[in-house]
């Protein structure tokens, strides 16, 4: 199983930019991710055309399975 957590921020001209880290733990919480939304903006270390990240939009938890078949 594959875990990920997509991330959205608003930034200094009112858009949504959106940020994904795969390989996350399956038990991360959201007091883990919010504190790590919250240091994303107080540190600035994203890069977005429409200006700093200002606030926390969204975050959601992402769970993905697959499996490969041997087709030879």
């Amino acid at each position: 199983m594959e875990y990920s957590v997509q991330m959205t921020f608003v930034n200094e001209i009112g858009d949504k930019v959106s940020l994904t880290l795969g390989n996350i733990r399956p038990d991360v919480t959201q007091a883990e991710v919010r504190a790590l939304m919250d240091a994303i903006i107080a540190e600035n270390i994203f890069f977005s055309p429409g200006g700093d990240y200002k606030t926390k939009y969204s975050a959601q938890f992402v769970q993905k399975q697959v499996t490969k078949w041997d087709m030879v």
